[in-house]
């Protein structure tokens, strides 16, 4: 065998140039990583033989900490390189969960048969030591050599010098030519990802502490990239059913709907972290960056900043002023402070009561750290917001904490997004305040127009005035952000079909939401509204006794109710009614939840006088009684209509 320094392996159009490290097709340098020749190398000695996955990650990932993952891009950027054009002849064989196989014929060649063959398809005769060594023997046997005979051997060397380093030219120009060509490739191919998707830091260990920090250091990223404006990022609600370790990357990319995804693991060893990350390109698995990174497990934000900088530069982003300006302001002073922050962030997205209280307290501990610090207080007035909204505290407990909160955040920085929207939001529900809600709404999304939140809460403040068209195209805004798989935005977009009228479209909407998650309450409690709403009563009993087994929420209840009293099924309807009002002594229960069961019992006094009270309650749904569907029967009530204009939906 030749050494190695020598050695060339030639298989179908290509020859793998070890000395070089570099795959060539029939002359030609074909764009490959370093890791992706050395993965090759290791198939190809070992051709007709499996070679296990552990053994491909020991010897060519030996000097970093990566995950399978890495392997399989690797192994999907060869394939494509390899088999493009060859009319479907195989390289590489996949052997279910070992290892992979190389099964096309090899052949050792030596390098100077190799440099013959270049020598051929680039037209550059690169044998200058061989004349050189042929001619020295010449000279040694035939010493009587005449002077022409020399001074022709002497031309013939020049000649062939001179070609040669034309023909090193040439090669070196065809080469440069070839990069530059695949770097433009690789540039147009990183200029067409509009859309991203940062999925959960893999966790391999046991901790539970260690899983919550991959997923804050995760949320980080998540929201930092939110602040791009030029890019659309899933928010942290979208990816987290995604924290599986064995997850396939492209596949959730694809799922996502995202043009790339940002996949890797972080490591702890005590307060070490180690983050590692990989861009990866959805569409042909092709790995645009990938990066390793080093710190301390309670500095998070000094890592988020490395990170950051280097994913926006290799997605080829220029930042603007504003998107700077952002940046900085998003950062808190010190590490503790983000810490806190971002453990409230955790609880947040939890979504649920005890998630909700829970991230209070970590926001108010960053809040005590730096009192300055908007971020912390939006999350802050957001928790009270859905407490309120969620019945867990009376509205004009939680509201008016809620509004202070926006306030705070508002005073420390005038230009977040967020705390436009929290605000907008209090004053549309609490305040009753409709113009000073929209111009909120209106500056939130013009600060940032990726922050879901304000598309979604904007939708419905459209939608409650009546506008519906405008709704609609926020609410399929807010669905293009989140991503397909939501099912909160999903069953809102059915929501808001229904609201508008568009029962047809509510109802396939509705159904995909239901067909991708059958238990799904409040899909089934929104289906079961539409089908009333169309005078399919049955359909609708049956999608809401559904939804209320799956839920028994107020909400859920009242809607029973109301359909059991349209329906002519009175006793049950007084059954709901007693039972929220049971529930009451319990939670809070608002009265408008309940006027619904008499508004579909056709009992309006009853009605309007607990819509009176939930006006009192400062009840958030009052700022829809124009609006919801199931308010119809009321509307021509002056009692209605004087309680209409009280909260200025005249």
């Amino acid at each position: 065998m030749q050494s190695e320094n020598q050695l060339f392996y030639k298989f179908g159009p290509f020859q793998l140039d070890v000395q070089k490290h570099r795959l060539l097709r029939e002359g030609q340098i074909v764009p490959l990583t370093p890791k992706a020749v050395e993965t090759l190398l290791l198939l190809v000695r070992h051709q007709g033989k499996l070679v296990e996955r552990d053994e491909l990650m020991n010897t060519v990932w030996h000097d970093s900490y990566v995950e399978d993952s890495n392997l399989t891009v690797t192994i999907s950027m060869l394939r494509k390189a390899l088999e493009q054009g060859t009319e479907g002849e195989k390289f590489i064989e996949t052997v279910p969960r070992l290892g992979y196989c190389f099964v096309a014929g090899v052949r050792e060649i030596n390098g100077n048969d190799t440099l013959f063959a270049l020598e051929k398809r680039t037209q550059a005769q690169i044998v200058i030591e061989e004349i050189e060594e042929e001619d020295s023997k010449q000279h040694s046997i035939v010493p009587a050599i005449t002077e022409t005979q020399l001074s022709q051997t002497k031309w013939l060397k020049k000649r062939n010098i001179v070609v040669a380093a034309v023909s090193f030219c040439a090669v070196t120009i065809v080469a440069v030519l070839l990069m530059l060509q695949y770097s433009n490739r690789n540039k147009s191919n990183v200029q067409s990802i509009k859309s991203i998707a940062v999925l959960p830091l893999r966790h391999f260990g046991t901790e539970t502490d260690d899983q919550d920090l991959h997923l804050r250091v995760t949320d980080s990223l998540i929201t930092r990239f939110g602040k791009l404006r030029n890019i659309t990022v899933r928010p942290t609600s979208s990816v987290l059913r995604y924290m599986d370790n064995k997850r396939d990357s492209i596949a959730a990319g694809k799922e996502l709907n995202v043009d790339a995804v940002i996949d890797g693991n972080a490591q702890r060893e005590g307060n070490r972290l180690r983050v590692t990350l990989q861009l990866i390109n959805v569409s042909d698995g092709v790995q645009i960056w990938s990066g390793q990174f080093d710190g301390q497990s309670d500095q998070i934000l000094a890592l988020q900043d490395k990170i950051t900088s280097q994913v926006v530069q290799n997605l080829s982003l220029s930042l603007g002023d504003a998107e700077r300006e952002q940046f900085a302001k998003y950062s808190p002073k010190n590490s503790d402070t983000y810490e806190a922050y971002l453990k409230g962030r955790y609880f947040w997205n939890k979504r649920s009561v005890e998630g909700f209280k829970e991230a209070i307290e970590y926001f108010n501990q960053a809040i005590n750290k730096e009192p300055d610090y908007a971020q912390a207080y939006t999350g802050l007035a957001d928790c009270y917001t859905l407490l309120g909204i969620w019945g867990a505290m009376p509205p004009n407990e939680a509201m008016p904490k809620a509004k202070e909160a926006a306030m705070k955040a508002l005073q420390a920085d005038n230009t977040l997004a967020e705390a436009h929207a929290s605000l907008a939001f209090i004053k549309w529900v609490y305040d009753w305040d409709l113009a000073g809600a929209d111009d909120e709404f209106k500056q939130s999304i013009n600060l940032n127009p990726n922050y879901v939140t304000a598309q979604h809460w904007y939708s419905y403040y459209l939608a409650s005035m009546e506008r519906y068209d405008e709704a609609v195209t926020h609410i399929k805004r807010a669905q293009e952000i989140e991503g397909p798989l939501s099912l909160s935005i999903n069953t809102d977009v059915g929501e808001i079909y229904c609201w508008a009228r568009q029962y047809d479209n509510a109802i396939k909407q509705l159904q995909n939401v239901i067909q991708i998650e059958p238990n799904f309450a409040i899909a089934r409690n929104m289906l079961g509204m539409t089908y009333l709403l169309k005078g399919q009563l049955h359909e609708a009993i049956t999608e809401l006794e559904t939804a209320r087994r799956l839920d028994n929420s107020p909400r859920m209840i009242s809607t029973l109710g109301y359909a059991y009293g349209v329906s002519g099924q009175r006793d049950k309807a007084r059954k709901i009614i007693s039972e929220l009002r049971e529930l009451s002594k319990q939670q809070y229960v608002s009265s408008f939840s309940i006027a619904i069961v008499y508004v579909g019992l056709d009992e309006q006094d009853e009605a309007l006088t607990l819509l009176e009270r939930a006006y009192n309650e400062r009840s958030d749904t009052m700022v829809i009684l124009k609006s919801y569907p199931l308010l119809g029967g009321l509307r021509a009530n002056p009692r209605f209509i004087k309680l209409q204009q009280r909260i200025g939906l005249a």
